[in-house]
């Protein structure tokens, strides 16, 4: 008598994989350009030494869209959960100041329906190349895919998910109302940000490294 048992994406079995954002060279740190503001995962809520002024708080906004951006990115085709973020300034220190600017980003995201995932891009860059403009995506379906291939599509996947949420905006500018902090006027505030590619994607790609994780460590309070 047949189980109904079905060996499919379905059964909610995660990959997950970590991520290394790299934005030490060739980000402007000119806090008046719209291309500044790297990549940041926190607004200036998130610390207890505020922006020194308005515009670097405005910088700040732009680095926390493109990584609103990345989160978009990220989910179109599936849910996908986000762990153990960590942002270093040049010092090597975590940020502890909303005028710091972070060197790198680190974290891990996981997947339960890769299947989604990879068929969401195949359909979005069809026989084309990623952002580097040389690596092609596999036409293949996930399924039909050996584990090494798979783990490379998925790899890939994610480097443009993430290379696309950090060039929000292109050239010309994407422009969304953001809330910022004025130490010198009405401090909590809204007002538009408009942002822009902070390198071309081909450099952002090279930016930015996935691996997968194959074994996971449960941390214990021992």
């Amino acid at each position: 008598m047949p189980s109904g048992f079905q060996n499919n994406q379905d059964q909610l079995t995660p990959n997950y994989y970590r991520i290394v954002l790299t934005l030490s060279s060739n980000y402007s740190d000119t806090a008046t350009n719209n291309d500044s503001g790297r990549v940041e995962p926190y607004d200036f809520t998130n610390f207890n030494t505020m922006n020194t002024t308005a515009n670097y708080s405005r910088r700040r906004a732009r680095g926390n869209i493109r990584f609103n951006a990345i989160l978009n990115q990220l989910q179109l085709f599936t849910n996908v959960q986000i762990l153990d973020m960590t942002t270093r300034t040049a010092a090597d220190e975590e940020e502890s100041a909303a005028d710091h600017v972070a060197d790198t980003i680190t974290f891990t995201i996981g997947y339960v329906q890769e299947a989604y995932v990879l068929g969401g891009w195949q359909k979005i860059i069809g026989s084309g190349t990623f952002s580097d403009t040389s690596t092609p995506l596999t036409t293949t379906i996930y399924d039909q895919l050996s584990s090494s291939n798979a783990k490379t599509a998925m790899q890939n996947c994610i480097k443009e998910a993430i290379t696309r949420g950090i060039t929000i905006g292109g050239s010309s500018g994407y422009t969304t109302r953001y809330k910022t902090y004025d130490p010198d006027g009405n401090n909590h505030r809204e007002e538009q940000i408009t942002v822009t590619q902070p390198r071309t994607p081909a450099n952002v790609w090279g930016n930015v490294s996935v691996s997968r994780i194959e074994e996971l460590t449960q941390r214990t309070n021992d």
